[in-house]
């Protein structure tokens, strides 16, 4: 099931950069060329959010029955691996693999939940210079959000639909500075929708350094 879905995403993805790709080419002709940057990001800041429902399955993974967040729901930090292009002077795509550190807290019946997060993602990208080295970046796409939930001595009847990744909606925005032609700086601060059923959303927030080439 998670190789049939991860083909699904894949294939998604794959048609979306055509799609992306395609909308530009006539742009990126007036262009000089398409700029390409490889980068690293460090998610200083991740707010995840979990379903607020109340199962046997959920509430493996409180406190107590009757406490509303998931033990799980605590800030980690993560990294991006990415790659840019530019294709005009106001806009590009963003593609990126990234996860976040694993979580691991004491639930109810002092039994250990965790939950390890990894994402797949696909942004288009609008730039706005607003002096010689800095630039304001919105980014709109769609991401694989895809949770390893565990909590120990409990099986876990929906675990198939807690760590199903779905494709969900992410945007958010920024800025860079260069520091020079080759290495530039970045921050952004992105949202991201999930898994309706165990992990709904991540908001984030990155620090991170490009290699223009």
């Amino acid at each position: 099931m998670g190789y049939i879905m991860f083909k699904k995403g894949v294939s998604k993805c794959i048609f979306a950069m055509v799609l992306i790709t395609s909308s530009t080419v006539h742009a990126a002709s007036d262009f000089e060329h398409t700029q390409y940057s490889l980068g690293v990001e460090l998610s200083v800041l991740n707010r995840t959010r979990y379903s607020s429902e109340f199962s046997p399955d959920l509430n493996s993974f409180r406190a107590s029955n009757s406490t509303p967040d998931l033990v799980i729901r605590k800030n980690r930090m993560g990294f991006n691996f990415l790659a840019v292009a530019q294709f005009i002077e106001n806009l590009g795509m963003e593609v990126g693999y990234g996860y976040i550190v694993k979580v691991i807290a004491t639930a109810q019946g002092n039994n250990q939940a965790s939950n390890k997060i990894s994402n797949t993602y696909i942004d288009a990208l609008g730039f706005l210079p607003v002096a010689t080295r800095v630039q304001l970046i919105g980014a709109f796409g769609i991401g694989f959000l895809r949770s390893n939930a565990n909590v120990t001595n409990v099986t876990i009847q929906s675990i198939d639909d807690f760590d199903k990744a779905y494709w969900g909606f992410r945007y958010g925005g920024g800025a860079s500075y260069a520091v020079n032609y080759n290495i530039i700086l970045r921050g952004m601060f992105r949202y991201q929708q999930g898994n309706k059923y165990f992990l709904t959303s991540n908001t984030s927030l990155s620090l991170g350094v490009l290699y223009h080439f």
